[in-house]
């Protein structure tokens, strides 16, 4: 019951900030750009827009937040976006670079913050999938394949009669 209103709950915050880096990617690419920008050159994407990869990470985000809002493939959607927050943690925030102490106490706090949504995003993509529950699964859907088949046997018999 719980993880019926977890899922799109958590997924709420991804698909409004995947919406915001698709409408206003020049403030998220600005501060993202002193940790990207080198990195990009450093691999030889030199003519690649920062602002470009924050609209594409926004619309991943938002269809991976979708996904799991209405728990298809709650696994795969969950890793994706643990995928997209560690991106985001890694260049979104730089609370490192900035040099205004108060500053750099926002930036931190939002870089927990999106530190905590990775582990939340984690916890989306194994929670109840415990190797106990799969093999439960597995067993009913056996036996519900073996009475199918009694049954089925048991109606041909019938009907050859």
């Amino acid at each position: 019951m719980f993880r019926v209103l977890a899922r799109p709950l958590l997924a709420t915050w991804f698909v409004y900030g995947g919406v915001q880096s698709v409408l206003e990617p020049q403030k998220r690419a600005a501060r993202s750009a002193p940790v990207l920008e080198p990195a990009l050159k450093e691999v030889g994407l030199d003519d690649v827009s920062t602002t470009d990869l924050v609209k594409a990470h926004g619309m991943a985000t938002i269809a991976a937040a979708s996904i799991l809002a209405l728990s298809r493939t709650p696994r795969t959607a969950g890793l994706v976006l643990a995928g997209l927050t560690a991106a985001t943690v890694a260049v979104g925030r730089p609370f490192w670079l900035e040099t205004d102490e108060e500053r750099r106490e926002e930036q931190l706090e939002l870089f927990l913050k999106n530190v905590s949504l990775f582990g939340g995003t984690l916890l989306a993509a194994t929670v109840g999938h415990s190797p106990r529950k799969v093999k439960r699964a597995k067993a009913k859907k056996a036996k519900v394949k073996a009475k199918k088949d009694v049954l089925g046997g048991a109606s041909v018999t019938a009907k050859k009669k």
